[in-house]
């Protein structure tokens, strides 16, 4: 079994990030309507529920596909002959893997804020 390259991991990570963004935006501008002060209809109800979706599917692509290329890289290095490469240890490989990416991915959304 071969790890795939970098590219394949952040085109991977890149549209998982955009078709997480393109489900949830809409419910999540439905769920701000429904606790909105002025009620579900007057806040706009369904109408617009993907209005800037484009803009937030786009953003999401380079955070997520940082969070996949260091997740994989990290995950790599530590398990298949690093330190956690025991067994037992592989929770302890995903788990750093895990906090690297969400390092990576903070560092990659702050960046945006420049």
């Amino acid at each position: 079994f071969a790890r795939p390259g970098i590219e394949p991991t952040m085109a991977a990570g890149g549209c998982a990030g955009m078709c997480v963004d393109l489900t949830l935006f809409p419910l999540d501008t439905i769920k701000t309507r429904l606790q909105s002060q002025q009620g579900f209809h007057k806040a706009g109800g369904f109408r617009g529920i993907y209005a800037g979706v484009p803009s937030a599917a786009v953003g999401s692509f380079p955070n997520a596909a940082a969070f996949f290329v260091t997740y994989e890289c990290t995950k790599s290095l530590l398990g298949d002959s690093g330190a956690f490469a025991a067994p037992r240890a592989a929770p302890v490989s995903h788990m750093l893997a895990a906090s690297l990416g969400e390092i990576a991915l903070a560092l990659s959304v702050s960046m945006q804020d420049f």
